[in-house]
């Protein structure tokens, strides 16, 4: 239950910056001159929480056995 809730923790902060990068980056598509990096960073962000739900996953099933 308790490495349960540290993945939740993890998964949680990132997912809440992946969510405000993936903002800023779509009001930077509406901006005069767009920068590339707001849709990197919330690419890789994304790309992380993503990690990190596959991690809890693997850690939590292989906990069980």
């Amino acid at each position: 239950m308790r490495q349960s809730l540290l993945w939740d923790t993890a998964i949680g902060f990132a997912g809440f910056f992946a969510v405000l990068a993936l903002i800023q980056a779509i009001l930077n598509l509406f901006a005069p001159a767009p920068a590339l990096w707001p849709g990197l960073l919330a690419g890789a962000l994304c790309l992380m929480v993503y990690g990190l739900v596959r991690a809890k996953s693997k850690a939590l099933h292989e906990a069980e056995k």
